[in-house]
């Protein structure tokens, strides 16, 4: 398994089905620590730890360029529109996260999130023509209205602009998901993540100095180096090498790892307990998606047999 990851990010290697969903999963799992990781900052900002957040980004992946410089070098003429595009999204889904995370709490938040496969299968239809089945607009109506739940549970609590930061997510990652599934598979599954960590450290970093300056203490420079560097530096190559083997439903259930993880860490410590309204919600978002990942899995098998 190391082996394959290692040729598939470092030389031109490719991941088997197994490996691909062993990889989405494990970036699932990075991605889930950033919610604890902020929730113990002594007195960063939210923008502070989003400068640090996306230079080390940035810096962990410009490691990995130097380390396979001589088996698979960057091809920077390979940053079109659509490199760009992905990376500004994923920049902004990151902001928006951070933002969310300190107006809101981790459950809805990442909840929210939940939501995105059927933005994905918005855009699909959208951007690469792809036809959405019943079974998956029957999904979107039952995911609508845990999302109404959520939603207006974060707003009965006082949390709106929290609530509307979180509730834009799902549909810059339902977005994002359909650029990379249209990159082919020899899109460098890098060269996103480090346009997102440039842009993010210009623009928060902007917004830092103009407004608590740049001075972290040593504590919440290493928080936000594991956000950024560990979650986003090792997690964002991962599930986008991963991405490339497993069908795009089933990348949406693995994605659950950090769902579901996510506001257990929380729970764990600090003790952040979420409304009966954001599990109610975030329950039936995830029943949705769990379902719409199955019908997609059998749909896909009974296809397969009829050309068999």
């Amino acid at each position: 398994m190391v082996t394959a990851l290692r040729r598939a990010l470092v030389s031109d290697g490719e991941l088997s089905y197994r490996q691909g969903a062993a990889s989405v999963l494990a970036a699932g799992v990075l991605f889930s620590i950033t919610a604890i990781l902020f929730r113990g900052l002594e007195g960063a900002t939210d923008w502070q730890f989003l400068t640090v957040r996306g230079g080390s980004t940035a810096l962990v992946l410009l490691g990995v360029v130097w380390v396979r410089r001589k088996t698979r070098p960057v091809a920077w003429g390979d940053v079109t529109g659509r490199t760009f595009v992905a990376g500004l999204l994923l920049a902004g889904m990151s902001m928006l996260f951070i933002l969310a995370l300190a107006r809101t709490t981790a459950a809805l938040t990442i909840f929210l999130l939940a939501a995105a496969p059927f933005f994905g299968a918005f855009f699909g239809r959208v951007v690469l023509g792809e036809r959405v089945p019943v079974v998956t607009a029957g999904a979107m109506a039952v995911a609508a209205a845990g999302v109404a739940t959520m939603v207006g549970s974060g707003i009965d609590a006082g949390q709106t602009s929290g609530v509307l930061l979180a509730a834009a997510i799902p549909i810059m990652l339902g977005l994002y998901n359909v650029l990379i599934r249209s990159g082919g598979a020899q899109a460098d599954p890098v060269l996103p993540a480090i346009v997102a960590g440039a842009i993010l450290l210009v623009a928060a970093g902007a917004v830092s100095l103009a407004t608590a300056g740049l001075a972290l203490s040593l504590r919440d420079v290493l928080l936000a180096f594991g956000s950024g560097g560990i979650a986003l530096g090792i997690g964002i190559p991962l599930y986008n090498v991963g991405h490339r083997s497993v069908p795009t439903a089933q990348v949406s259930l693995l994605n659950l790892s950090e769902i579901v993880l996510t506001p257990l860490w929380v729970w764990i410590w600090p003790g952040e307990v979420p409304s009966a309204g954001t599990l109610l919600g975030g329950a039936v978002v995830l029943t949705a998606v769990v379902f719409l990942v199955i019908a997609s899995d059998r749909a896909s098998r009974r296809a397969v047999a009829e050309i068999a």
